[in-house]
């Protein structure tokens, strides 16, 4: 319906605009799809950098570090063989304790990906899950997924599966037999009772999601965009110079030719081998303008002739009857 009532230079606008906004769409998907398996990258290269760093700790049980008595299980005093007046005092730390202090060391860095380690049945109140998380414990839990992810907030979460080893099983199994200092620190309510292969809880991390249409100017900077803007321009041109234009006064010709009126057609310059569409239907044109002025000029003279025939047919019959009247008594 619309294609006849709109010329074919706004249907073509129209078909044009269709296409880039599909295309864009298409694009801005695409972009989006690969965009966020970046960040799922960049998520599992912070968690496997978190359970490396967590490895490290458990193969030595625990480390000891100097002077950091705010955070610690248990301390030693330790005086050096050279020096037995001297006194240093050494503060251990378990895997998740290190683990923790090492993701408050990154979140308080200029890094954008954050993490945190968290559990259904923490044993630090600190490491209570927010809303994301207890969603990605219990998915993680009741369906046996090695990951989850959403989108929350305009930043990109995900979460990784931890499972309790046997050396976890030395402070998370039971409160009865887990070690003093342990106790100590957090109690003996809360994250014991777990056995070696349960879930321990999940690595949590955070990245801040970019705009990606701004992303995406970026990307291809004002030169690239000015670029397509002028590829678009170029098209546009062209078919209005070689499709719209020749089309538009080729029909203003056969109107006219239509109609019996002079059209001028200039087909000189036009080889008569060409491949062009517009040139074979302008060299058809003006063979149809030839047949039909030869045909006119045909028709005329045949309506002379046949005019002609009639007058002379009718003076004779004048003759005819003038001596039919001179023979009568």
């Amino acid at each position: 319906m619309f294609g006849k009532r709109l010329p074919i230079s706004t249907q073509f606008v129209l078909l044009l605009v269709c296409v880039l906004a599909l295309n864009g769409g298409a694009f801005f998907l695409m972009l989006k799809n690969v965009y966020l398996q970046e960040l799922r990258a960049q998520a599992q290269t912070v968690v496997a950098n978190v359970e490396a760093f967590g490895s490290w700790v458990a193969q030595h049980g625990r480390i000891w570090v100097r002077e950091d008595q705010d955070s610690f299980l248990g301390r030693m005093d330790v005086q050096p063989v050279n020096n037995p007046g001297q006194t240093t005092t050494f503060y251990s730390k378990n895997p998740a304790l290190a683990q923790r202090e090492f993701s408050e060391a990154v979140a308080a860095s200029e890094s954008p990906a954050k993490f945190r380690m968290t559990s259904l049945n923490v044993m630090n109140p600190a490491n209570t899950p927010d809303a994301f998380e207890s969603r990605a414990l219990n998915n993680i839990q009741s369906g046996g997924l090695p990951e989850f992810f959403e989108t929350v907030g305009g930043e990109y979460r995900y979460a990784k599966p931890v499972f309790h080893t046997a050396a976890c099983i030395n402070c998370h199994g039971s409160a009865d037999s887990a070690p003093q200092d342990v106790l100590t620190r957090y109690g003996s309510e809360n994250g014991f009772g777990f056995e070696e292969g349960d879930l321990a809880g999940i690595i949590s991390v955070t990245i801040p999601q970019r705009n990606i249409l701004a992303g995406s100017v970026s990307m291809f900077g004002f030169v690239g965009i000015a670029a397509m803007a002028l590829s678009i321009l170029v098209i546009l041109w062209f078919v209005r110079r070689s499709i719209i234009r020749p089309v538009h006064e080729l029909t203003h010709m056969a109107d006219n030719i239509s109609r019996g009126q002079e059209a001028d057609l200039d087909v000189a310059a036009i080889p008569g081998n060409s491949r062009n569409e517009i040139d074979q239907l302008k060299l058809a044109t003006s063979r149809m303008k030839t047949s039909f002025n030869l045909s006119m000029r045909k028709l005329k003279e045949a309506r002379e002739t046949a005019q002609k025939a009639i007058r002379v047919a009718k003076s004779l019959k004048a003759q005819q009857d003038q001596q039919n009247k001179q023979k009568d008594p």
